[in-house]
Parts: C-alpha cells; sequence; structure tokens
C-alpha cells in the first residue's frame, strides 16, 4: 500500500514508521520439537527457517506468553489463549518405478503441510478461520528418500521490540517513506535542448508541449512523483541553470508492504493508536510531575 501524508514533521513520519517494524504484534513460531530430524538441515537451522513463516491468526485474540508458557517444554500444559500449536511429520520416499532422475515423494517440504494441532476450544474459536501459513508454497527443506522430519511447533504472541525482540513477529515486510519530488522548470527548455532534456530523464519525469508556430517546449509530465532525484537533468551545463530539483520537507510518500498477516490499512491504523497511547501516557507522566513538583514546593515554603 502506497499513500501520501502531508503536514507532518518528519519526527512523526520516522515514528510510525518504527512503530510498524517494531512494535506491532503477530503470532510466530517461537518453540519447535525436534522428535527425529535426519535431514541435512541442522536443527537450529530447520527451527529459524519454520519461525520465519508467517502465520495467518489474529493477534488480538490471543494473551501475551506467561513466563509458564516460555518455560514449558513439548509436555507441559500451555493455555489455549497463548500458545497455537502445529506438526510437521513428512518422510521422503522414492518415486513410484525407482527412476533416479525422478523428484522423490516428499523430496521438498513446504509450508502446506503445516498441521494446525486445535486444543481446548480452539477448534471452536477458529473454525472458520482456522491458522495457517500465510503462503503455502514456501520451501522449509529438502529432504532424500529415506530422511524423516518429525517436529511439534508452538506460536506465541510477540513483537521485534526490546531485547526479546525478533523479526519474525513483524507484520511488515518493509515500511518506508520519501519526501515528495520537486521539479521546476526555471526557463523555456525548447526545440533541441527539450528533446535532450526529455532523453536524460531515466525515469520520464518530463515531456514536449508543441507551441504555436511549431516549437515545442519541456514541461514537467505527471510522474514527477516518480523522480528518484538521479540528477541526470543538470548533469549538462547547458541544462543546469533551467532546472531546480527539491523535496517537499512535509509531504511524505508512504509505503507499507504487509507479510500477509494483517491488511497493510489495519496496520496504519493500528501504529497511529499505539503512537496516540504513548503520547497520552506521556502527558500524564508529566502531569505527575508537575504535581509533585507543586507538592515539594509547598513543603519548602512550610
Amino acid at each position: 500500500m502506497t499513500m501520501d501524508m502531508s503536514g507532518l514533521d518528519v519526527a512523526f513520519a520516522n515514528a510510525l514508521r518504527r512503530i510498524l517494524n517494531a512494535e506491532l504484534p503477530t503470532m510466530a513460531i517461537e518453540k519447535v520439537f525436534v522428535m527425529n530430524n535426519t535431514g541435512v538441515l541442522h536443527d537450529e537451522l530447520l527451527a529459524q527457517r519454520l519461525g520465519l513463516i508467517p502465520i495467518k491468526i489474529d493477534p488480538e485474540k490471543f494473551d501475551w506468553p506467561s513466563p509458564e508458557t516460555k518455560a514449558v517444554d513439548s509436555t507441559g500444559p500451555v493455555s489455549e489463549k497463548e500458545v497455537i500449536k502445529f506438526k510437521l511429520q513428512v518422510k521422503c520416499k522414492k518415486a513410484p518405478g525407482g527412476d533416479a532422475n525422478q523428484e522423490p515423494i516428499n523430496g521438498k517440504v513446504f509450508s502446506s503441510q503445516l498441521q494446525w494441532l486445535p486444543f481446548g476450544k480452539q477448534e471452536e474459536d477458529f473454525a472458520s478461520d482456522r491458522p495457517e501459513p500465510v503462503h503455502s508454497d514456501i520451501l522449509v527443506a529438502r529432504l532424500r528418500p529415506g530422511q524423516e522430519i518429525d517436529i511439534e511447533m508452538h506460536c506465541v504472541k510477540g513483537n521485534n521490540f526490546g531485547d526479546r525482540g525478533h523479526a519474525k513477529w513483524s507484520p511488515v515486510a518493509t515500511a518506508w517513506y520519501r519526501l515528495l519530488p520537486r521539479i521546476d522548470i526555471l526557463g523555456d527548455v525548447l526545440d533541441e535542448r527539450a528533446d535532450n532534456l526529455v532523453a536524460k530523464c531515466p525515469i520520464s519525469c518530463f515531456d514536449i508541449e508543441d507551441l504555436a508556430g511549431g516549437s515545442r517546449r519541456a514541461i514537467v509530465s505527471e510522474r514527477e512523483r516518480d523522480c528518484t532525484l538521479c540528477r541526470e537533468c543538470i548533469r549538462d551545463e547547458d541544462l543546469a541553470p533551467q532546472i531546480r530539483l527539491a523535496r517537499k520537507k512535509d509531504h511524505f510518500i508512504y509505503t507499507i508492504e504487509s507479510s500477509g498477516i494483517i491488511k497493510p490499512t489495519e496496520l496504519f491504523k493500528q501504529a497511529v493508536k499505539t503512537l496516540k497511547a504513548k503520547a497520552l501516557a506521556m502527558i500524564a507522566h508529566l502531569d505527575q510531575l508537575e504535581g509533585q513538583a507543586v507538592v515539594n514546593a509547598m513543603e519548602e515554603d512550610e
């Protein structure tokens, strides 16, 4: 999703970007219990790859993991409001006919082979929106005949903030912004010089306008906002005095690329709410400090 934001200071735009990248929670695979893994990927590498698979489930329906949940092993009890369980159980076999050049059965393990293990009331609660990987074609591992993987996974709520943060909980693939570019043609650039200017821009930010008498004049095209300020148009000493490049400092072209768990529009709303909550908390803290300062001044007067 790409949108325009104007009339804001860069600090607010950057604060929203940081919140989108780090502070909004999702559900991700945190614990991987390996019963059997005879593939070429070590247990740690397999666990890391599984952790980075985005899981489509609303994090607002779950609580943050308790210390007991964080410390539990594969056989320990966990809360249905804190954990989603998956299992991956595949074994690679030779293809029928024994042709060595033919792809074996389960030679490629994909995210679609993760099986949800509902417990408690989860089967009822998520009957219409079953937890599953966002993309079914993520390659997890490759196996050869005779190799197998048998593991159980626990997904918990988390974010990419603080000492225990991790990028696997980030709800966005990327969130970034750039300032709106501005191009001004300071004087008439006509005929051959106009053609030269149009040819120099790799983004086609300039166009030709026909004038009376057969003359042609360079103008800024509708693709002005796509300008990357590569400066190709002002490298020519003849054209440089006629062109002015700038950026509008309070107008941002904002891009949010979701990992697919939550829609970009909803992510932006959550980021704004988080920033508002931070501001209100700061105001309350300042009011408290101001009140304490008044109390201290009265005590000193007495």
